[in-house]
């Protein structure tokens, strides 16, 4: 539009002179349109130069435009983005309190189960000590001797029918304590005749146990040796003697049943 000013302008100027001045020469005309034509020269410099500042302008606007619909663009991903932290930042906070339950809850149990462990000892502690407390009360109610082959802790079918009728006699029982120890003769070594009657009192044990259903908290076994012998050791006979196995039963009696419950029950 500017370049159109010019043109405009320089044709209004030309035809102006050429109607103020007809008459007059050619040197005349040059020297009058001379300054008129450099000042046009002039504007239409300035008119190119505008129009490269408007193009630059216009391209600055351009680039600036895209620069700032990038800048949103990278505005809108890095909030999506910070959003997304979030929720997993907040999905993590909530399978820390998820597992911070899980163990609030292992440990609760853990404890429950430390108390009820407790309670069971305490309550077996007082059993023991109950059955202890009484011992003293309890009385022998049945002895039997099992004697054995020299230098030898195996059951003869003989041995076996002793036990079975010792063994029937406190099957019904509820409160009772077997006593085996066993013994040897003074022939050989006493260390091996001590590892000796320690075997001898096992086999019986074991026998009772097995056989029997004897529970083992109810019997106490010991070997003795070749000590507290019952008959001579310088004969065949009283040797045969102190190769045995002294097996007892201890009850308590009625009467002590009788009282021990009577004092419970104040």
């Amino acid at each position: 539009m500017i370049m159109q000013k010019a043109v405009f302008l320089t044709t209004a100027v030309a035809g102006l002179m050429l109607f103020s001045t007809g008459c007059a020469t050619k040197r005349h005309v040059r020297a009058s349109i001379a300054p008129v034509e450099n000042r046009v020269g002039a504007v239409e410099k300035r008119a190119t130069q505008a129009e490269a500042d408007v193009d630059a302008l216009e391209k600055q606007l351009s680039q600036t435009t895209e620069i700032a619909s990038g800048a949103e663009r990278e505005a809108k991903l890095a909030k999506a983005m910070a959003t997304t932290a979030d929720g997993k930042a907040v999905a993590a906070d909530g399978k820390a309190v998820a597992a911070g339950l899980r163990a609030d809850g292992a440990n609760t149990l853990a404890e429950k189960s430390l108390t009820r462990i407790g309670e069971v000892e305490t309550q077996f502690g007082k059993s023991i000590d109950g059955l202890y407390e009484n011992l003293d009360n309890y009385q022998m109610s049945r002895a039997e001797n099992i004697t054995f082959s020299f230098n030898k802790s195996e059951l003869t079918k003989e041995m076996r029918e002793k036990l079975d009728g010792f063994a029937n006699t406190v099957k019904d029982q509820k409160k009772f304590v077997i006593e085996v120890q066993g013994f040897a003769d003074t022939v050989g070594d006493a260390n091996y005749n001590q590892e000796l009657s320690q075997r001898r009192a096992l086999t019986v044990a074991r026998y009772l146990s097995a056989e029997h259903n004897v529970p083992l908290r109810r019997i106490q076994l010991l070997g003795v040796g070749s000590v507290k012998p019952v008959a001579d050791n310088k004969t065949s006979k009283g040797r045969m003697q102190n190769r045995r196995v002294e097996v007892k039963v201890y009850t308590l009696p009625v009467g002590a049943k009788a009282a021990t419950a009577i004092a419970k029950s104040l």
